[in-house]
């Protein structure tokens, strides 16, 4: 597995451990490569649009705990909970947070899924008022 020594230093130690073993299968790779590229993007500090919402994606992905995260680890010979639990601490030391920017993208998001769901005119028109002054702000 190739990952960045950065994000392995950020990663820490267990962690990092459990992603670089080497004898493992090319099926278990593919999977830590999953679970790698998820981490990078929750710990992008990118203000621009897409990478903000890779990031929020992975985010609520580590955070859900659903089949679909448990699986991808369990593929890659990987306990969900430890990796659930390392997730929650890199966010207790801060290493993965949201910048003021990348908030304001994961509201514009969210408004404009309700912008598109609004069944009349005029709640179409309060959630675009909402965009317009995120846009401003």
């Amino acid at each position: 597995m190739t990952c960045s020594p950065n994000l392995l230093k950020i990663l820490g130690i267990r962690l990092a451990k459990e992603i670089t073993k080497t004898n493992i299968s090319a099926e278990e790779r593919i999977f830590q490569a999953i679970l790698v590229q998820a981490l990078e993007d929750a710990m992008t500090t990118s203000a621009f649009k897409k990478e903000t919402y890779w990031k929020h994606d992975a985010h609520k992905w580590f955070l859900s705990n659903c089949e679909d995260f448990k699986n991808v680890c369990w593929s890659a010979n990987m306990d969900p909970e430890f990796i659930r639990g390392e997730y929650l601490k890199l966010i207790r030391e801060k290493k993965i947070k949201f910048t003021k920017m990348q908030n304001s993208w994961i509201n514009y998001r969210e408004l404009y899924k309700l912008h598109r769901a609004a069944q009349s005119k005029e709640e179409r028109r309060e959630i675009k008022n909402l965009i317009v002054k995120l846009k401003f702000n």
